[in-house]
């Protein structure tokens, strides 16, 4: 059973977490994105979570994640795919998430672009460099 009182409590206390180090930073915390990761959560916590507030949900498995956007299609959720993407998985990745975290090949951008076109859609990314 999901406890929405204690899920909404714990997510303002993160928040005004983010705040507090945010101004001990000397940056303003309006642009900071709190990504909620929901691997091993159900759509039914997602939905919870969406309905404290929250918007970003991360997943690391193309599949499980496939499934949870599908069950909340009906939500204005923004979804992160965090972790290492397979080059097999970058069309399904490309075609449903907003943004992928550490693209680190790249041979996947071609493939997430054009994944994302077919969608009509536009994807961020983040590019891992190693040096």
């Amino acid at each position: 059973m999901i406890d929405a009182a204690a899920l909404r409590t714990r997510l303002a206390d993160v928040r005004a977490r983010i705040v507090r180090a945010a101004g001990r930073a000397g940056r303003d915390p309006a642009p900071i994105r709190l990504v909620a990761v929901s691997k091993t959560f159900s759509a039914d916590h997602v939905r919870a979570a969406a309905a404290a507030g929250h918007t970003d949900f991360g997943e690391n498995k193309v599949q499980e994640a496939l499934q949870k956007i599908a069950q909340t299609s009906d939500l204005p959720l923004t979804w992160h795919l965090i972790g290492h993407l397979q080059s097999n998985k970058a069309r399904k990745a490309g075609a449903e998430f907003s943004m992928i975290h550490s693209v680190d090949d790249a041979s996947l951008v071609g493939k997430l672009d054009e994944a994302a076109q077919a969608a009509g859609r536009t994807v961020q990314l983040l590019v891992q460099v190693d040096l």
